[in-house]
């Protein structure tokens, strides 16, 4: 039966730590978040993240726009916002509407690279909100697991996320195989290996009988997890919930790097 991972509990003394950090500042760090089109899905994450920033002192300003603006329109934006001496952070809410999701990447990296908290622009000063959670979880699920192995797989990894995820579970030392939802062979992978994150975006799309007994099966899939938890959590050794696991130290470590972006500004 495997720990299942509190990331609400987690991320709340995160929380406390950037409350006490933030105070003394001298000045209210502020970042704007440009939320495009109403997917229910970017509006609540929006929501989401503006109730911790109130929490822990911080402004955080939603910039909507409708589905029909132009990716020109949405760079014009973020230069504004890249010269704005008390904007110390500046994020795109993901996925963006269909007609632009082939020029986020272009639009993520008209962010200046020392405003982009959420560390998704090439050359960025920051490393990406979603991965710092990732690696602050597996930090704490293997603190006390002297011999754990360190054979990874990351299943997404062609994806924004996942490759950079994979990316950082090499530099941690980790023997990374990078898969996708149509890797053949992808459950015999999984079966061998100690540690799987999964951020295909594809409900349950691994089952409990595939992964390693006693392995950590970290979820990155949203709104509904990658994993089937009822038959993962009797046999992995440590399972982050959907919701409730990556999500809050995401939003928790976004805002860290926020205080970071801050003190350097």
């Amino acid at each position: 039966m495997a720990i299942i991972f509190d990331g609400k509990g987690f991320a709340e003394e995160k929380e406390k730590i950037l409350k006490e950090k933030v105070s003394q500042l001298g000045f209210t760090p502020k970042l704007v978040s440009i939320l495009v089109g109403d997917d229910k899905a970017s509006v609540l994450y929006s929501r989401i993240k503006k109730k911790t920033a109130e929490r822990v002192g911080i402004k955080f300003e939603i910039k909507r726009f409708s589905s029909a603006v132009s990716s020109s329109k949405l760079i014009e934006f973020i230069e504004k916002l890249n010269n704005e001496k008390e904007v110390n952070g500046i994020m795109v809410q993901l996925p963006l509407p269909q007609k632009l999701r082939g020029e986020t990447q272009t639009i993520l990296n008209s962010i200046r690279k020392d405003k982009d908290v959420d560390g998704l622009t090439k050359g960025s000063l920051y490393m990406p909100a979603v991965v710092k959670a990732v690696k602050a979880i597996v930090e704490y699920a293997t603190a006390d697991l002297a011999y754990f192995g360190k054979k990874a797989a990351v299943i997404g990894a062609k994806g924004m996320v996942g490759e950079k995820t994979a990316d950082m579970l090499t530099r941690m030392g980790y023997k990374v195989t990078r898969c996708d939802k149509n890797t053949r062979d992808l459950y015999a992978k999984l079966n061998s290996v100690d540690l799987i994150v999964s951020a295909t975006g594809v409900p349950g799309i691994i089952k409990g009988e595939v992964i390693k007994e006693g392995s950590i099966a970290i979820d990155v899939g949203a709104p509904r997890g990658d994993f089937e938890f009822r038959s993962v959590e009797p046999r992995a050794g440590f399972v982050t919930p959907v919701p409730g696991g990556v999500g809050p130290v995401t939003v928790a470590s976004l805002f860290e790097n926020l205080l970071e972006a801050a003190i350097g500004s």
